[in-house]
């Protein structure tokens, strides 16, 4: 009953302007069988809500105020938008007579306009700006536990290096002591080593009075030697000891140098033998 009045109530307003409606689906009007194309407007109702489909220069345009701008239809799909508007469930009129003049329409006539992009429903557009703003706070919570999880791998490489820096540190610090023992324990083998070398040293130095028996035994050696080699039927003389300086026998001046000779020659056979241990420790 509201849809009978609503469109009475359109009608009476449509025919101020010499302009009358006619049912697009009823017999009558089908009967005419006219194309689409060659009308000039539609009016859309479904549960209260109206909308206008018109010609505006040579093109088809949809006016539905629930889109964002107006809806370019072409010709070749024009009738199966009408066609799917009664399948929804729209009243469909024909509007019949000669439309008042507009600016839109007499722009158009001149130019064709061509959509790059189809409007949307408002609650569409609405729904799609919602979706985004979720997305983009998505995104944003994502960024942000990416950037938390880089910090936190920051922070473990920088504890991974301190601990390799640390674990270096002792390495050295233990080598140092490993190479301070080893000097600690080649000094106490040196100076064991010197000590005993010295002490078998000491024990090969020889007193003036040592030497000077011990070559009168080996003269005394010396002369039973000759004796005992002598021709036969000759008695060896005796080999008279020479006498020193102050008419001692076996002391002269020749003596005493040679006696010299003999310690110079005993103190650097062990200076000799103490430097020939210094060079075995130090290859060892």
């Amino acid at each position: 009953m509201e849809s009978i009045f609503h469109e009475k109530v359109i009608s009476n307003a449509l025919k101020v302007w010499g302009l009358e409606l006619i049912l697009f689906n009823s017999p009558e009007y089908q009967r005419l069988r006219i194309d689409p194309i060659n009308e000039r407007s539609f009016i859309c109702n479904y549960k209260e809500h109206w909308f206008t489909v018109r010609k505006l220069g040579k093109q088809w345009f949809n006016l539905n105020s629930l889109l964002t701008g107006p809806e370019l239809i072409s010709d070749t799909y024009l009738a199966l938008f009408l066609a799917q508007l009664q399948q929804e469930g729209y009243s469909i009129f024909v509007v019949k007579g000669d439309l008042p003049d507009c600016e839109a329409d007499q722009l158009l006539q001149m130019i064709r306009v061509q959509q790059m992009q189809r409007p949307k429903l408002i609650g569409e557009e609405l729904a799609q700006l919602k979706e985004q703003r979720v997305q983009k706070t998505d995104l944003e919570r994502v960024l942000e536990a990416n950037d938390g999880s880089a910090t936190l791998d920051e922070d473990e490489e920088d504890l991974q290096r301190a601990l390799a820096l640390s674990r270096q540190e002792i390495d050295m610090e233990d080598e140092e002591a490993d190479l301070r023992r080893a000097i600690q324990l080649s000094m106490q083998g040196s100076s064991r080593s010197i000590s005993q070398d010295t002490a078998h040293t000491s024990d090969t130095h020889l007193t003036s009075e040592e030497l000077r028996k011990r070559r009168e035994a080996y003269f005394e050696k010396q002369q039973q030697q000759q004796q005992q080699q002598g021709p036969p039927g000759q008695l060896s003389q005796p080999c008279e000891r020479p006498t020193t300086s102050s008419g001692a026998p076996g002391s002269d001046p020749g003596d005493a140098m040679s006696e010299e000779d003999m310690l110079q020659a005993a103190v650097t056979m062990s200076l000799e033998t103490v430097r020939n241990n210094f060079k075995t420790e130090g290859k060892k």
